[in-house]
């Protein structure tokens, strides 16, 4: 399962049918602030991913990430943004796992979508070996094992 948070309507929907093109379940939220509340609920189920819109009404995406890391730190995020420029991406890129922009590429939204699924699996399995570059499609330092041989992994997380 993926969360979407984005603030305008249309553009979580339209994110929702590519990830259930792409045969994954998906949350959607309207605000970091609405996120923020489910996270911290009860009910919460932690997802492969977070994919979160930059800019939004109250809380940015870049902020919302910080907040959900402060208590799951191995949590996998994705920042959605239509500004492009390499100074944007140098800002948030050690926090992410990556950043995607607007309008979607669909086959690049597709591998991500996989290489964070397979991530996810790999980070789950009792694997001692976890490489230090990404090996699942994507070109990009792992912001959770750089440098490392072997995966910190988070105890008594549930995930769909």
């Amino acid at each position: 399962m993926f969360h979407i948070v984005d603030d305008i309507p249309e553009l979580r929907d339209v994110l929702k049918e590519l990830i259930a093109c792409a045969g994954h379940k998906t949350m959607q939220f309207d605000s970091a602030e609405s996120y923020l509340d489910y996270f911290n609920s009860s009910d919460f189920v932690a997802p492969i991913a977070i994919l979160s819109d930059y800019m939004m009404t109250g809380l940015t995406g870049l902020q919302l990430i910080k907040k959900v890391r402060e208590k799951a730190p191995l949590q996998k995020a994705v920042i959605v943004s239509g500004t492009p420029c390499s100074e944007f991406v140098a800002n948030i890129e050690s926090h992410l796992c990556y950043s995607l922009t607007k309008p979607y590429k669909i086959d690049k939204l597709f591998a991500l979508l996989k290489a964070l699924e397979e991530c996810d699996q790999h980070c789950r399995s009792d694997s001692d070996d976890f490489p230090e570059r990404c090996q699942y499609n994507l070109e990009h330092e792992c912001p959770f094992h750089p440098g490392k041989s072997t995966p910190v992994k988070e105890e008594n997380v549930r995930r769909d």
